[in-house]
């Protein structure tokens, strides 16, 4: 199969760049970066892998090497990095999932494909395994679709500053990852350059992204207490918003749904089932919108000269980002238009 000149070389160059990307920031988080978490770790060992990974593609750029065996090769062996993506997806919606019998298990269904293919040299296995690992990746991007859900209204119900916990970010890499797969099943099946170099550009941008979302994300492990509600009654309307308010919690910076419970000396269940149930909100939309309506709002009233790093401050928000996001979302307005204070939070 012969390729045009310019396409060869514009390939050269993506799988070099590829490599360099995936190389220079492995080593980044792996050597350079410190405090680095168990995420950011797992997130350097799988950009290293891919350095690797991306490395060998080179040979097809050589004379005479973009052929079928060759390709055929580089799909079995690209393959294997479908595990990669499996472990980032758990690791951030399942902290701490990845272990030495998971990733064996993982590996399983690739092994087959990889020695038959090695026996038989044939193109109907390599089919079969594009196959496999076009239902693999979806199953990938839908559990993880589902965990992020489930995680992410977690943290919501339970948590007031969500900055490095957050995983709303996943929503566009899914998008990302789901073009990348196409685009990688179309080079395999037809042995395309162009579609090759669009692939390479995409993950190029699919990483990219999870880079700058994920550089400061600390995730945590997600407990769901096991308490049998039906033996205890609702908590009395009006009791949490009292003692919220009348403690002046909200103030507190980083404020969870366990520090109301313990303030109420009852178990986080049952507060996270009375904002459910009886507010109809989560605790994150519920301690903002407090923090906007008690001290925000009156205060850039009283004094517009205040900047805005000091209103958040005050009123309990630990970052400027996320006061920006609450106060637009409770008033509709960017912060220094005019306001005025919404009632709701009562």
């Amino acid at each position: 199969m012969t390729e045009p000149y310019g396409l060869t070389n514009l390939l050269s160059f993506l799988i070099g760049l590829s490599t360099a990307f995936y190389t220079i920031f492995s080593l980044h988080i792996l050597f350079f970066r410190k405090n680095r978490t168990r995420f950011q770790t797992v997130l350097g060992i799988i950009l290293a892998i891919w350095a690797v990974s991306t490395l060998k593609d080179l040979v097809i750029t050589f004379p005479g090497m973009y052929v079928s065996d060759v390709l055929n090769w580089i799909l079995l062996i690209d393959g294997w990095s479908a595990i990669t993506y499996t472990v980032f997806v758990f690791e951030v919606t399942m902290p701490g999932w990845t272990t030495l019998r998971k990733l064996l298990l993982l590996a399983l269904p690739f092994f087959p494909f990889t020695v038959a293919y090695a026996l038989f040299r044939r193109d109907e296995i390599v089919d079969a395994f594009a196959l496999f690992l076009w239902c693999y990746g979806w199953a990938v991007v839908l559990i993880g679709y589902v965990r992020s859900r489930k995680y992410l209204r977690y943290v919501r119900n339970n948590f007031s500053e969500i900055d490095t916990i957050d995983v709303s970010w996943l929503r566009p890499v899914f998008f990302f990852a789901i073009v990348s797969q196409l685009l990688w099943l179309f080079t395999s099946l037809y042995a395309d350059m162009l579609t090759d170099i669009l692939y390479y550009i995409s993950t190029i941008i699919l990483w990219l992204m999870v880079l700058k979302y994920s550089w400061n994300f600390h995730p945590i492990i997600t407990k769901e207490e096991t308490v049998p509600l039906s033996n205890r009654p609702l908590l009395a309307k009006g009791v949490v918003e009292r003692v919220v308010e009348e403690q002046r919690l909200y103030l507190k910076k980083g404020i969870t749904l366990y520090d109301v419970a313990q303030a109420l000396n009852t178990n986080r269940t049952y507060v996270s089932r009375y904002m459910s149930q009886v507010r109809g909100q989560t605790f994150y939309d519920y301690i903002n919108q407090l923090r906007i309506e008690r001290v925000s709002l009156p205060m850039m009233q009283e004094h517009p000269e205040y900047k805005l790093e000091h209103v958040a401050e005050k009123s309990g928000f630990g970052c400027v980002s996320t006061f920006r996001r609450a106060f637009v979302k409770y008033t509709g307005q960017m912060p220094g238009q005019g306001m005025t204070v919404h009632e709701g939070a009562n």
